[in-house]
């Protein structure tokens, strides 16, 4: 093979090894267990389902992701009670054995969501099932898991939350 075959084959391998590598930088970077950071905070909200109770839905089903994690909607409708029946869940509201529960506002807001806690508060939560208010923290949420998450991952989470574009949606009742 001449040496302007061999220019050729190593320039065109090497033009193919920056394309791939600029299609897969589009993927989310990983960031490591411990790290603190709001990265990390989304990629553990992400994986923790955090969307799937506290962010509302549009018609169909899809996350309406313009009032991410804002909790279940004021004023809107009630699961009825249904006798024999485990769970009920309406975009937000959980009636189960227990009674009532809705998802609260987990954004940045400072009156109706979470923007004011410390993060001492957060963790505090997470770990007693109770916030500073008294509010005990009702199922489907997961807190006694969460009470195990390592302090970092529950940092990055707060850190997270503290970036989501806050909502202004109340969240009243149980």
């Amino acid at each position: 093979m001449g040496e302007l075959m061999k220019t050729i084959l190593i320039s065109v391998a090497a033009v193919a090894a920056l394309a791939l590598a600029a299609c897969s930088s589009h993927s989310a970077p990983a960031v490591a267990a411990g790290d603190t950071s709001a990265a990390r905070g989304a990629q553990l909200v992400a994986l923790g389902g955090c969307n799937d109770c506290h962010t509302p839905r549009l018609p169909g089903g899809q996350p309406d992701m313009n009032r991410a994690l804002s909790g279940f909607p004021e004023g809107g409708p009630l699961p009825p009670t249904v006798e024999g029946t485990d769970l009920i869940e309406i975009n937000g509201a959980f009636r189960g054995p227990w009674g009532l529960s809705l998802a609260r506002n987990i954004t940045s807001d400072k009156t109706n969501g979470i923007g004011s806690w410390t993060q001492q508060e957060f963790l505090t939560t997470l770990r007693t099932g109770k916030d500073s208010s008294g509010h005990v923290l009702q199922p489907p949420m997961p807190w006694q898991g969460l009470a195990q998450v390592p302090d970092a991952d529950l940092i990055a989470i707060y850190n997270y939350l503290m970036t989501v574009r806050p909502s202004t949606n109340k969240v009243t009742g149980p």
